[in-house]
């Protein structure tokens, strides 16, 4: 019998294109294995971050607006290389790569569909 534990979550985000959600994922950040399930589901998956997308235009500009973003924060190993990485596909970084005091060093940037993304890393702790 297993024992009861919390393993992760993972929140169907909606997105304004699935199609182009998935190409951009795929093609500009590097992710693999795509799925679909219908014309306005699916996911993608890098390493252990897999990722879902609901296709819903109205929802998405209600939470991805000039006023206001949904911040999601990935966290990964090796923050300087995946740094690095997404600088070099071109990437654009709205905050640079910074320890900050709460344990964490972190940079952002904004996908297509306006998400506030933070990529993010445990540091030491002092």
């Amino acid at each position: 019998m297993k024992t009861k534990k919390f393993l992760r979550s993972g929140p169907h985000l909606p997105v304004k294109n699935l199609a182009d959600t998935l190409d951009y994922y795929r093609n500009v950040l590097g992710f693999y294995e795509e799925w679909r399930w219908g014309d306005t589901d699916g996911g993608i998956r890098r390493d252990d971050l897999r990722l879902l997308f609901c296709e819903d235009p109205v929802h998405a500009s209600m939470i991805n607006n000039p006023a206001s973003r949904l911040n999601l924060v990935w966290f990964v190993d090796n923050i300087a290389e995946v740094f690095s990485e997404f600088k070099q596909r071109g990437i654009e970084i709205v905050n640079p790569l910074t320890d900050y005091p709460y344990g964490l060093r972190e940079f952002a940037f904004v996908d297509i569909n306006g998400y506030y993304i933070r990529v993010a890393e445990e540091t030491e702790k002092k």
